[in-house]
């Protein structure tokens, strides 16, 4: 909701190399992550431990236009994947569109798990996309393991959606990235070089490996092997690249 004397972001957020911020543009997901706060917070409402609850809702593109106007000074805007995923937002296209009217353009981070677009839809987000966007893949293991962290991710149509967002970038010219986060659980370590293989048949720009934090579920915590281990295995599989 815009406030009425609305007067701009406040001073503690510039930085002297731009202002960047992070925004939910929707608490929409169809994914059910058992460490993120969203599928906890449901799953108390529901078992009625719990009287909070939110809105499944968008930014409307009134209140996003506000945000992101010149006076502002935004350098750079990420759409986050934490109560929602950005992809799930009926306006996101359009909240994209709008910025590319912007003199003052900011970049665009997008993070997502990928799942459930159409082709059609990855396509026009690829038209949208200028150098510097990037948008980030939470893929965390192959198919057979993908699932079990990323409840209810479709695993085809993530592999679609990245591969014709690339072909759209390429096609209009645009040189955003696409790249991969990929989190190592007790249930994918064994996946992981599969994974830097995986990464470069879809030529993506960047692969970003990590271990599992203080919000995956103990079963999932990786055990089998350290991290140290994991990273000389992935320094050497690229040493030979």
């Amino acid at each position: 909701m815009i406030k009425e004397g609305y007067q701009g972001l406040n001073n503690s957020v510039y930085l002297p190399q731009g202002t960047r911020i992070q925004i939910e543009s929707t608490t929409r997901c169809n994914c059910r992550c058992p460490g993120c706060a969203r599928t906890k917070i449901m799953a108390n409402f529901k078992a009625g431990k719990s009287d909070i609850m939110y809105d499944i809702t968008d930014m409307t593109i009134e209140d996003f236009k506000h945000l992101v106007r010149p006076e502002n000074k935004i350098h750079r805007l990420t759409f986050s994947l934490n109560l929602g995923d950005p992809i799930y937002s009926g306006v996101l296209l359009e909240q994209l569109a709008h910025l590319n009217t912007l003199e003052q353009r900011p970049w665009i981070n997008i993070h997502t798990n990928g799942s459930g677009r159409s082709k059609d839809w990855w396509y026009k987000l690829g038209s949208i996309l200028k150098g510097r966007d990037r948008v980030e893949f939470a893929i965390d293991g192959l198919e057979d393991t993908n699932h079990i962290y990323r409840v209810n991710a479709k695993w085809d149509t993530i592999i679609e959606g990245l591969k014709t967002l690339r072909e759209s970038l390429c096609e209009h010219g645009s040189d955003a990235e696409v790249d991969i986060r990929h989190i190592i659980f007790e249930h994918n370590y064994h996946q992981t070089l599969d994974m830097c293989k995986l990464a470069q048949e879809l030529k993506v720009n960047t692969l970003r490996i990590f271990i599992g934090d203080g919000r995956t579920p103990e079963p999932m915590q990786l055990k089998s092997k350290s991290w140290e281990q994991i990273k000389g295995e992935v320094d050497d599989y690229f040493s030979k690249v």
